[in-house]
């Protein structure tokens, strides 16, 4: 059985063996994870793994070993994997100007993009990020139940089943988690409006 905290220490040192160990024991379960939560392609699948394992290892210093390495992959994985959806709901549909002609041939093919203002949209990426930080802050088990809720969309009898608790803690693991953030939300907030 692997050692989490013996490994993260190796790594810490430099070994190249730890570094081997930790691809080996959890890239393709990254993967699997990955895989369940987007509809990428497996070459963008392997390029989200590649790019957790690296953004894991450049934050080595700041894990403090108060989850399961692979549920601090996880998280490191969801925040990409938001950060990769951010970025293709941004960019307009790409299609073959062949296609275009062959479809409509005597059509004009000129097609207008939606207007997005620029100032609304650094508003939602600010409070997406803060989302993400305040979701970050709490307890592990807290953060993946509210991802589940909000982020798989998952019912509450879905969530029950996937931890394998009764609905009724899975209702009651989710308020707490809710009253968590909601806590964690208001402080940050007042936080922010006490600064200079």
């Amino acid at each position: 059985m692997l050692d989490e905290q013996d490994l993260v220490e190796r790594m810490r040192r430099g070994e190249q063996r730890a570094f081997d160990q930790f691809f080996d024991a959890y890239a393709a379960r990254l993967g699997a994870f990955a895989a369940r939560r987007s509809a990428l392609d497996a070459a963008a699948i392997e390029d989200v793994v590649q790019i957790t394992m690296i953004n894991a290892i450049r934050g080595l210093s700041g894990f403090r070993g108060g989850s399961a390495v692979f549920t601090w992959l996880c998280q490191i994985c969801r925040n990409h994997l938001a950060d990769v959806r951010r970025k293709s709901a941004r960019q307009p549909p790409v299609q073959s100007l062949d296609t275009l002609v062959a479809a409509k041939p005597h059509a004009t093919l000129l097609e207008l993009t939606d207007f997005r203002d620029p100032l609304d949209e650094c508003a939602q990426d600010s409070t997406r990020g803060a989302v993400r930080r305040a979701v970050n802050r709490l307890p592990a088990s807290y953060a993946r139940i509210l991802e589940l809720r909000y982020g798989d969309d998952l019912t509450v009898p879905e969530i029950a089943r996937l931890l394998q608790v009764s609905e009724d803690a899975a209702e009651s693991r989710l308020a707490r988690a809710r009253q968590a953030f909601r806590e964690d939300w208001t402080e940050a907030d007042a936080e922010v409006r006490q600064a200079p």
